[in-house]
């Protein structure tokens, strides 16, 4: 294991250590007199045991510290607790700094900022980081955080354990706690929700959004100054044609008192500066963008949400489903705030034009009153006069489906000659919603026709009635002018008001989409339940196994020798056939297991259980917390990004690594992967290019850090650009339709490639064999060897003893299964570890075969574990 640190600071307890050939080990000191007496098991090489082999260590071989798991889950309202562990000779007293890193998940938001220094004791094995998790009343995705190790003190760090994440689990229903009851009846309840509520409540949540109630504020307060400029406008009408042509009886009333001409001009300016104002205050609420703030939080919420779903909630959403919530419904309800505020603007321009309505003559106090009566009355009973035609959105829905289905069955449909058909069903689907959509149409144009029609017909009637009163002197010619002008604005402000109400309703429908969408269940309360499980019983091992007295192997440490067991682990298809029953089996770490068996027999979801993509109906699968699992599905997947993108997938950081690009070389080329070899260095000639102005390189970048320091301007690494960068430009120039350059077996091996790049300590594979003829079986299969036996392919092997031991499961679907260690024969629901036809020996590294660990070792700790 790589490591950033200080240098050993070892302390000699002779009550703990023992000294062989120079090599200190933690030991009970009455381990002496077992030394000799350990029986060997079944699976013990042909070689001898070499007990005093197996007992020395370099003295130089510093302790690691690392995270206990590299994931936590903490809840709100809880003590929670980060675990650490000390692997080695725990001699001496050892320390790192520790500090806390934002990531989705804030500090003073998510959890309290916490940084400082762990110190191990001698002897000591565990320590623990206590944070603090705020417990807050708003409904939040679930969103995480990182603790980061540094500045080791007589030990090293971890690789890759240096840095752990915490996911903050939210329990709260979306949007708030209001809706408990609902969610937790289920989804039907949640569809019966009041949609008026909800979106208010929505509403209050958006507000909730850090800045977005100062926004929120300014929006309502600057929005009543368009409705300052109308009454100008309105003033300014009456004034000019009362005062500025009113002749000699209105000269006192100019704003420059006998001039009535520069009165004019004055005002003709306002006219113009006005507006400006008013651009300018648009441009400042564009730039303050509370839809976009608003959109940004519920995308990636969605998102964060989808990827947390379990099984169940997954399969139950369709890809085009997540789509379309993720973005058209996102955006759409995105826009909620700013319907809110232009309903308020468009009240407050009501109520000032009727004021104006009245205060200019008190006689207009019947059309103020009639015309929201008039408008209520229409709203209310339009459905009885017009009949609203069937909505289209399933029909949409039934475009979008077939348009996704043509995309990714495309190579199908035109192998069977199925694109005339397949055209044909698309034109039908289309057709059909334009005939929904047309009556539609009318019926939107007919709703719209009321509220044009109804200024000019107060305006109308007002001028037959009104007119009489200007001949007659006893209504002013402005004031008749201003509210003709009033009619016309009131009768657009209600059509305004309409067109926001029904946008306001028309989000209603997303919204309970949405809502059903983040109240679905996931596995984070699961993964809590499992890595707490996993923690405890790693914790409960090793320290039993520190009080065993038996001999340790060379470049192993005790924890090393905590087995991966299922224990009495049974699992269901459905409510009948019971695939497994009661099965409990383990088998050492730094093994190469084949799973065989039958088809049907339960190889597939063995694999699953293993990797923890499904839970066994009862019982558990017990594996060391520390230990990164990673899973290969027999499903081909390639991302759609450059070759070294999808080869460093799991670890992009790496990309900037020299040692680690050309240990992806040598993996390539182990594989027999020459075309993507050929990729890869073609992306590495670019990516070397001289850099174009206003980039800048961290030539740390994928180094430790140091704790405390901060860099004043963020800088990138070349290797890693972003993606909307010229050097990534032009990558995906040169590299387009690269994938189609692969053969589907390379495509295969490309695949595997990318776990073993990644290195974890245990690897699953589902069936990685089966897509590759004799040669490349061989190739993969080799890999897969060097995986376990040197632990990491294409690593060094003098510095084999300072990693971690790999383990291999794999579902083997050929008999072939002589270059295994140990077989797991599925049969009539139940799993049998067998020995492989032909044990074979470990390969040569550092001149001499390397011992296997004795199945004896694991014996005694299953006896004294369990």
């Amino acid at each position: 294991m790589g490591a950033c640190g200080g240098k050993p600071a070892a302390k000699q307890q002779e009550s703990r250590e023992l000294r062989f050939h120079d090599g200190l080990h933690y030991s009970p000191l009455e381990s002496n007199v077992h030394r000799g007496f350990l029986s060997l098991g079944s699976n013990e090489l042909d070689s001898p045991f070499d007990f005093e082999s197996q007992l020395s260590v370099d003295e130089d071989t510093q302790d690691i510290v690392q995270f206990s798991a590299p994931i936590f889950v903490a809840e709100e309202g809880e003590t929670f607790s980060v675990k650490l562990m000390r692997l080695g000779s725990l001699a001496g007293t050892v320390s790192c700094y520790f500090q806390t890193e934002a990531g989705s998940g804030k500090p003073g938001v998510r959890y309290v900022h916490t940084e400082g220094e762990v110190v191990f004791g001698d002897g000591q094995f565990e320590e623990s980081i206590d944070i603090q998790i705020i417990d807050s009343p708003d409904w939040s995705a679930t969103l995480e955080f990182k603790v980061v190790l540094s500045n080791a003190r007589g030990c090293s760090l971890g690789k890759y354990l240096k840095v752990c994440r915490v996911k903050v689990l939210d329990s709260d229903p979306f949007p708030n706690s209001d809706y408990a009851e609902p969610v937790k009846a289920g989804l039907d309840a949640i569809k019966e929700i009041n949609p008026v509520p909800l979106f208010v409540d929505f509403c209050r949540l958006m507000l909730k959004i850090p800045g977005n109630s100062r926004r929120f504020a300014v929006i309502l307060l600057c929005d009543q100054l368009k409705n300052a400029y109308l009454w100008f406008q309105l003033k300014a009408s009456v004034y000019t044609v009362n005062v500025i042509f009113g002749g000699e009886d209105a000269a006192d009333q100019l704003i420059i008192p006998g001039d009535a001409v520069t009165t004019a001009k004055l005002l003709g300016l306002m006219y113009i500066g006005l507006p400006l104002l008013l651009h300018l205050y648009k441009e400042a609420k564009t730039r303050m963008d509370i839809a976009g703030h608003c959109n940004f939080y519920l995308q990636t919420s969605l998102m964060r949400k989808y990827m947390n779903f379990n099984d169940d909630s997954r399969a139950a959403v369709s890809l085009d489903a997540v789509q379309k919530v993720v973005t058209e419904q996102a955006l759409d309800v995105s826009n909620s705030l700013d319907n809110v505020s232009s309903m308020l603007e468009t009240l407050g321009r009501l109520v000032m034009l009727n004021y104006f309505a009245v205060s200019s003559d008190p006689g207009m106090l019947w059309a103020v009153v009639t015309m929201p009566v008039v408008m209520t009355f229409w709203v209310l009973l339009r459905h009885r006069w017009l009949t609203k035609p069937e909505k289209d959105r399933p029909y949409k829905k039934r475009v979008i489906q077939l348009v996704c289905s043509i995309s990714e069955y495309y190579s199908l449909i035109a192998a069977y000659f199925q694109r005339p058909a397949m055209n044909e069903k698309f034109a039908a689907s289309v057709a059909k919603l334009g005939e929904v959509q047309e009556p539609l149409g009318i019926y939107h144009m007919r709703t719209e026709f009321f509220f044009s029609w109804l200024g000019p017909f107060f305006s109308g009637f007002y001028l037959c009635f009104y007119a009489q009163q200007v001949m007659d002197d006893q209504l002013s010619l402005g004031t008749f002018l201003a509210t003709i002008s009033v009619f016309k604005e009131v009768s657009s402000n209600f059509a305004d008001g309409y067109s926001v109400m029904m946008s306001v309703i028309s989000k209603f429908e997303p919204l309970t989409d949405i809502t059903l969408f983040l109240n679905r269940q996931t596995d984070v309360r699961d993964l809590k339940e499992m890595v707490n499980r996993r923690l405890k019983e790693t914790s409960e091992q090793r320290s039993r196994l520190m009080q065993l007295s038996m001999p340790i192997p060379p470049g192993k440490v005790r924890t090393d020798l905590l087995p991966i067991r299922l224990e009495n682990v049974s699992f269901k298809l459905g409510m009948d056939k019971e695939l497994f029953k009661n099965v409990d089996i383990f088998v050492e770490q730094g093994k190469l297991i084949a799973v065989e068996g039958t088809h049907g027999s339960g190889k597939t979801k063995l694999i699953r259980i293993l990797a923890g993509g499904i839970s066994p109906t009862s019982g558990v699968v017990t594996m060391p917390s520390h230990l990164r699992c990673v899973l290969v599905t027999h499903n081909v997947v390639l991302m759609n990004t450059s070759p070294l993108q999808n080869l460093f997938f799991g670890d992009p950081l790496a990309l900037a690594q020299t040692e680690d690009r050309q240990r992806v070389m040598s993996i390539l080329e182990k594989l027999g992967m020459n075309r993507t070899r050929e990729l890869a260095e073609k992306e590495m000639e670019i990516l070397q290019e001289p850099l174009s102005d206003g980039e800048e390189v961290d030539a740390d970048a994928g180094h430790c850090g140091t704790a405390g320091k901060e860099k004043t301007k963020p800088t990138r690494s070349p290797w890693i650009p972003p993606d909307d960068s010229k050097r990534a430009a032009n990558v995906r120039s040169a590299l387009r339709g690269w994938q189609g350059t692969l053969s589907f077996q390379e495509k295969a091996k490309l695949h595997i490639a990318r776990a073993l790049v990644v290195n974890p300590e245990i690897l699953i594979l589902e069936k990685p064999l089966m897509n590759f003829d004799d040669k490349e079986y061989r190739l993969v299969q080799k890999s897969l060897r060097e995986y376990v036996y040197n632990r990491g392919v294409a690593l060094p092997a003098e510095s084999r003893e300072s990693r971690r031991p790999r383990t291999c499961f794999y579902s083997a679907e050929r008999e072939d299964t002589s270059q295994t260690d140990v077989v797991w024969k599925c049969d009539g629901g139940s799993v049998v570890a067998e020995k492989p036809p032909t044990q074979v020996r470990e390969p040569r590294t550092s001149g001499k075969d390397l011992p296997s660990p004795k199945s004896s070792l694991t014996q005694d700790i299953q006896m004294t574990a369990v």
